[in-house]
C-alpha cells in the first residue's frame, strides 16, 4: 500500500508541476511578438500569485500526507479529485493572470466585459479545491498510530473551510450587478480571519485536555 500511495504522490506532484507549466507557458507554440513578451513582463506579479496559489495547494497535499500517512481509499479519491479539479482550475487561474497582465500593458483583453464571469469561474475552482483539501484533512483527523495530533489536522481543516467559504462569497458578489469587479477584494481577507484563527485555535492537545484547560 506504500508503494502505490509514494505512486499516487509522484503522480500528484507531477500533475501541478504539469499546471505551473500550463498557467506560466501557456499552449500556443507560435513565436511570442515583443508586444508579447512585454505583457508577460507587465504580469509577472499576476503570474507570480498564481503559482503562489498552486504552491500552496501542493504544500497543502504534502502536509495531509505527513499527518495522514499511508491513508486509505478516502485519501486516494479525494487527492484524485484535487489533482482533476487542478487541471481545470489552471485555466482560470491563467486567463486572470493574463487579463491582468493586458490591462497593465495597455492592451485590450477578450472578456468583452464579462469580466465577473471569469472571476465566478475562478471563485467556483478555488472553492473546490479548497473544499477537497478541507475533507482531506478531515479524513486525516480520524485519526491512527500515524497521526499523534488530530488536533492539527482539525485546525488545517478549519483554515481550508475559511478558505472555501471566502470563495463562496466571492462568487456570490460576482451574481451581484456592480460588485463583480470587488469580488477579487474577498481574498484579501484571508490573512486576517485566516491569522486570527491561528492565533487563538490550540494547535495541540487533544479535545478533552482543552476542555479541561479552558475550565
Amino acid at each position: 500500500m506504500a508503494g502505490g500511495m509514494a505512486r499516487l504522490d509522484a503522480f500528484t506532484d507531477a500533475a501541478f508541476a504539469f499546471a505551473v507549466t500550463l498557467m506560466v507557458a501557456g499552449g500556443s507554440s507560435d513565436t511570442p511578438s515583443f508586444d508579447d513578451l512585454a505583457a508577460v513582463a507587465a504580469g509577472a506579479p499576476s503570474f507570480a500569485f498564481g503559482f503562489a496559489i498552486m504552491v500552496m495547494f501542493w504544500l497543502a497535499h504534502v502536509r495531509w500526507r505527513r499527518l495522514r500517512g499511508v491513508g486509505d481509499w478516502r485519501g486516494i479519491i479525494l487527492t484524485l479529485a484535487l489533482v482533476f479539479t487542478v487541471l481545470l482550475y489552471v485555466h482560470p487561474l491563467r486567463a486572470m493572470a493574463a487579463s491582468f497582465a493586458s490591462f497593465l500593458s495597455g492592451r485590450p483583453d477578450d472578456y468583452g466585459g464579462r469580466i465577473a464571469d471569469m472571476f465566478a469561474l475562478y471563485g467556483i475552482g478555488f472553492t473546490a479545491m479548497s473544499v477537497i483539501v478541507m475533507l482531506l484533512f478531515l479524513d486525516a483527523r480520524r485519526g491512527s498510530a500515524e497521526v499523534p495530533e488530530p488536533r492539527e489536522a482539525l485546525g488545517q481543516a478549519v483554515i481550508w473551510g475559511i478558505c472555501a467559504v471566502t470563495g463562496v462569497v466571492a462568487v456570490l458578489l460576482t451574481r451581484i450587478p456592480g460588485f463583480g469587479v470587488w469580488a477579487p477584494f474577498a481574498y484579501a481577507t484571508l490573512p486576517v480571519s485566516i491569522g486570527l484563527f491561528v492565533r487563538r485555535f490550540r494547535w495541540y492537545g487533544t479535545a478533552a485536555a482543552t476542555t479541561e484547560g479552558q475550565a
